[in-house]
């Protein structure tokens, strides 16, 4: 029987693969050499995200891809400005949208396994 911190861990870790996987097709979807954007950085993105995911999926017990994934939340918040293409709007709101969500799953699945450390849960 699965606990409610591995439900939660679980669904947010779930999310974030959904996110990896949208981060590698909004490129295309969203056209972005059409309008002068690169789409290196949102594919490698989304294959780091998703595959941090799918290994906290799979081991509920290694925190560390969860702070990775924040980590890469932040450069998705930062990376247009940084990048250079902040006047493309289409393509700077995907990657804070995308990084706000990634961060803060990242934090829900990391705090989630600390809080089962300290509640003796594991």
């Amino acid at each position: 029987m699965a606990r409610s911190n591995d439900t939660t861990i679980n669904t947010a870790s779930g999310i974030n693969v959904v996110a990896g996987l949208w981060l590698i097709i909004a490129p295309f979807i969203l056209n972005y050499a059409f309008f002068g954007g690169n789409p290196t950085n949102d594919i490698i993105l989304g294959i780091v995200i998703g595959i941090l995911a799918l290994i906290r999926i799979s081991n509920h017990d290694i925190v560390w891809p969860s702070w990775i994934n924040l980590i890469a939340g932040i450069w998705l918040i930062i990376s247009p400005f940084v990048l250079g293409y902040s006047s493309i709007p289409r393509i700077v709101w995907n990657d804070i949208i995308l990084g706000v969500v990634v961060g803060v799953l990242a934090i829900t699945s990391a705090v989630s396994t600390n809080t089962m450390e300290i509640s003796g849960q594991r």
